[in-house]
């Protein structure tokens, strides 16, 4: 999931020609075609976190007792 806010409470932007727009400054989106103009737009912004692939985790030292 995408989140992207605007400095607009009203901003609004097309996606292959259907009218989209922000509530309240906030736009939700899975669609991939929607994050790709989104990324576009210079009065949008993305904050929430891109998901990373999985690193894999670092094996354990054993502990020395």
């Amino acid at each position: 999931m995408a989140v992207f806010q605007s400095k607009h409470t009203e901003f609004g932007f097309y996606v292959d020609g259907v009218f989209k727009s922000f509530k309240n400054g906030r736009y939700v989106t899975e669609d991939e075609k929607e994050i790709a103009v989104l990324k576009t737009l210079v009065d949008a912004q993305q904050v929430d976190e891109p998901k990373a692939e999985a690193k894999p985790k670092a094996a354990r030292k054993p502990s020395a007792k």
